[in-house]
C-alpha cells in the first residue's frame, strides 16, 4: 500500500499538472491498469517476464503487482480530491507570488488528502483482501493454505468459513481505524 500511495500520488500530479508527455503516460497507465484484471497482471509479472529475461521472486512479484495495480486507483482518488479543491485557491496563491509547486504541496494536497482518506482506507482493505490472489504465483498465504488443506481433507465449507472469519478479523480493525480517522478529520474541519 505504501508503494501504491506514493506512486499513485506521482501519477495523479503528473496527470493534472505535468507536461503533455507525463499527462499522456499517467493517463495511459491508469487506464491500462484499471482496465485489466489484477490476476492477469500478476501472471504477466511472475510467469511472463521470465520469457524476456526478467525473473522476480514470488514476494517481489506480489508486492509489485498489487502496488502497481492499486497505484492506478489511488491516482484517481487523489485526482478527485485535488479537483474538489476550488480553483480560486490556486489563483489566490499564484496572485500572492507562490510557485505552482509550493501551492500544490502546501495548499492543495493537504486539503485533498482529507477528502481522499475515506476511499484510500477502503482501498487498503480491498488490497488486503486482494492479497489472496498472490496464491497463483506460488506464494503460500492464507488462501493457498486453505486450498491445500481443503483439497486434502475435503472440508471445503468448514475451512472456507474459518478463512473468511480470519480475513474478517484482520480487516475489521482496519475499518474501525478508518472510521476513527474520518471522525478525527471531520472534527478538525
Amino acid at each position: 500500500m505504501c508503494f501504491a500511495i506514493i506512486f499513485g500520488l506521482v501519477l495523479s500530479i503528473s496527470k493534472l499538472y505535468g507536461p503533455s508527455f507525463a499527462k499522456f503516460f499517467a493517463s495511459a497507465y491508469i487506464e491500462v491498469y484499471r482496465g485489466t484484471p489484477l490476476l492477469i497482471q500478476l501472471y504477466i509479472l511472475y510467469y511472463g517476464l521470465p520469457n524476456i529475461g526478467i525473473t522476480l521472486s514470488p514476494v517481489t512479484a506480489a508486492i509489485a503487482g498489487l502496488g502497481m495495480n492499486y497505484a492506478a486507483y489511488e491516482a484517481e482518488i487523489y485526482r478527485a480530491g485535488i479537483e474538489a479543491i476550488p480553483g480560486g485557491q490556486m489563483e489566490a496563491a499564484l496572485a500572492l507570488g507562490m510557485s505552482k509547486h509550493l501551492i500544490i504541496r502546501r495548499i492543495i494536497l493537504p486539503q485533498a488528502v482529507k477528502i481522499a482518506i475515506p476511499p484510500i482506507t477502503n482501498d487498503f482493505i480491498a488490497l488486503f483482501k486482494d492479497s489472496s490472489l498472490v496464491s497463483i504465483i506460488a506464494m503460500v498465504e492464507l488462501t493457498k493454505t486453505y486450498n491445500i488443506l481443503a483439497a486434502s481433507t475435503l472440508r471445503f465449507f468448514e475451512l472456507g468459513l474459518i478463512v473468511a472469519i480470519l480475513y474478517f478479523c484482520m480487516s475489521y480493525p482496519l475499518s474501525i481505524l478508518a472510521r476513527k480517522l474520518e471522525e478525527r478529520l471531520k472534527y478538525k474541519r
